[in-house]
């Protein structure tokens, strides 16, 4: 009987629970790129005074006196690119899941190995395409600039997620005792 049970969930068309993730993760993953936008949108003087309210804020929570926003700068391309990368992983996985018949483990084709190294490897191609088209957009925003160190920066906070969700994923699979389905 629960034989039976599992096959007829095996069987089914069109998992409810991943096609809800992957509408909520897709709608989520758009809306952070909608804000990664916006905030790419301002000008000089606007990015600037976002910069020193959070700065006096870190300042006022550590009791700190730091004067430079260069280095917070930094962390907020990486960090949001890092949240772009985690969204658009977790949208890309469930979407890979909704049906059987449709995911890539089913492909006749297989360029990738496994179905975690698809949602990786294209995890990075979204992420990184955003965070060029996002630099280029800032090179028609007024006293903004475009830059590749900035592309760079945007790829530590994608790389350190996409390390992270293999890690994770690894010891997931060690946990349960499974190890990754890969294709020959």
């Amino acid at each position: 009987m629960t034989t039976m049970l599992r096959t007829k969930a095996h069987e089914k068309e069109i998992s409810l629970r991943y096609l809800f993730l992957a509408a909520l993760f897709w709608i989520l993953t758009l809306a952070w790129v909608v804000v990664i936008f916006h905030l790419s949108n301002q000008n000089a003087d606007e990015s600037s005074e976002l910069s020193h309210i959070i700065l006096n804020l870190i300042n006022e929570l550590f009791n700190k006196d730091i004067q430079d926003d260069t280095v917070l700068r930094m962390m907020a391309h990486s960090s949001e690119f890092a949240l772009l990368t985690l969204l658009s992983y977790v949208a890309l996985s469930s979407t890979n899941k909704i049906s059987n018949r449709t995911s890539y483990a089913e492909s006749p084709v297989k360029l990738m190995r496994s179905d975690n190294e698809m949602n990786i490897i294209f995890t990075l191609w979204f992420s990184v395409i955003n965070a060029i088209v996002d630099e280029y957009h800032q090179l028609f925003v007024t006293g903004r600039d475009g830059t590749i160190l900035d592309v760079l920066i945007d790829l530590i906070g994608i790389v350190v997620v996409l390390i992270l969700i293999r890690v994770i994923f690894t010891l997931y699979l060690k946990t349960k005792g499974r190890t990754e389905i890969v294709y020959t």
